[in-house]
């Protein structure tokens, strides 16, 4: 960082003091009460708006519990003799599948039946009593790997996975115990590495800061369990703390944006309908809360090769499919490192960088043209 000229400091500290000192406090003051009015003014907005969500029905393929197989554009299916190639979606247990179909005109998993494709997305709901005592194993056996083979079966074809977030980590270890019913595998946003959050080129100071960091977060979770044990499950309210806490301003900012939106405009409704579902959330079993906690954070179990499911300890280096990573430089949820950790373990492995965050990339205005599109090109390409 350039040196201030020591003339330029004696300015600035004379300004202030005394009675410039008065009117930067006043000035200063008026700045943040603005700021605050506007963020009010954008959050009653928002509750006021008289958005629900409307899309077309989707037909349930397969059901288990809570859980159920969603596919999506079923008119395609029943109009088209030569049907698309299955895609199986499988997002995180955190939030609800509908991200990847938000609204009609932003909906990734519709744009993939207009594309030719035939997309089936599992739909986890919320745990009920056949879930209570789920932990990880039990979702991919249990859930995954029939949804998987339903879906071979009704079409005949070995789908491609498609893993977001949490999902495609899970995807890895459904790949793992079920190689031979799957085309290929994309992976967007996906973590692996747990203690990887650093960029590519930082110095020592950064990453012994992030070595820190990582420890700090792995006890800071710890500390979660006791209220995990004590509700029976982890509330979706303190899930949504959690990714709060990760970009403190972030509410401000995008409530005081909100204020300038069009009334009536495609990016109000898609603001709203993006707000419903962050808020739209679901609570994670206990197990699989201290499963993730305790042994994804704290531990690094999949990185370090200690996660086992079924018997099996997942290993990406097994995996003999073709397979694409997608991965945000501007991820705060997954950070770029952490992905990366797991794609250089594929075998048949490419990478598609975004700028793009998190949820950009499957919402965004420009997720189309540099995710959606690409991916769709490279999935022809490794089709059997």
């Amino acid at each position: 960082m350039p040196e201030i000229p020591e003339a330029m400091m004696q300015e600035i500290t004379a300004k202030l003091c005394g009675e410039e000192r008065l009117k930067f406090t006043i000035a200063l003051d008026h700045a943040i009460q603005k700021k605050f009015q506007l963020y009010q003014q954008g959050i009653e907005r928002y509750q006021q708006h008289s958005y629900q969500r409307e899309v077309p029905e989707t037909t349930v393929s397969w059901s288990l519990g809570s859980a159920c197989l969603r596919e999506i554009n079923p008119e395609v299916a029943r109009n088209n003799s030569a049907l698309g190639y299955p895609i199986f979606v499988i997002p995180s247990l955190v939030n609800r599948y509908y991200i990847l179909d938000l609204i009609e005109k932003n909906s990734f998993l519709r744009w993939l039946g207009k594309e030719g494709w035939r997309p089936f997305v599992m739909d986890w709901g919320a745990p009920g009593e056949t879930e209570k005592e789920f932990g990880l194993e039990n979702y991919i056996c249990e859930y995954l790997v029939p949804a998987l083979r339903h879906i071979k079966k009704k079409t005949g074809r070995p789908p491609i996975v498609l893993g977001y977030c949490m999902g495609g980590t899970l995807s890895v270890a459904l790949a793992e115990l079920c190689q031979e019913d799957i085309c290929s595998m994309v992976l967007m946003a996906s973590p692996w590495d747990f203690h990887n959050g650093s960029e590519a080129g930082q110095d020592l100071a950064s990453d012994r800061f992030e070595e820190i960091r990582v420890r700090q977060q792995g006890a800071w979770l710890s500390s979660l369990l006791p209220i995990i044990d004590a509700q029976g499950e982890m509330p979706h309210q303190i899930l949504q703390a959690l990714f709060a806490s990760l970009d403190l301003t972030l509410s401000l900012r995008k409530f005081s944006t909100f204020t300038r939106f069009k009334e009536n405009s495609d990016e109000e409704r898609r603001f709203v309908a993006l707000e419903d579902w962050l808020n739209d959330g679901v609570c994670l079993t206990a197990k699989v809360s201290k499963e993730c906690f305790e042994g994804w954070y704290s531990e690094n179990t999949p990185e370090k090769g200690n996660w086992h499911i079924d018997g099996k300890r997942i290993n990406p280096a097994n995996l003999n499919i073709p397979n694409l990573s997608i991965i945000s430089s501007r991820d705060r949820i997954v950070p770029s490192a952490s992905s990366y950790a797991l794609a250089k373990k594929l075998s048949k492995s490419s990478v598609l960088d975004t700028p793009l965050g998190h949820i950009g990339m499957v919402v965004s205005r420009g997720a189309q043209s540099k995710i959606w599109t690409p991916l769709s090109s490279w999935m022809k390409q490794n089709v059997t």
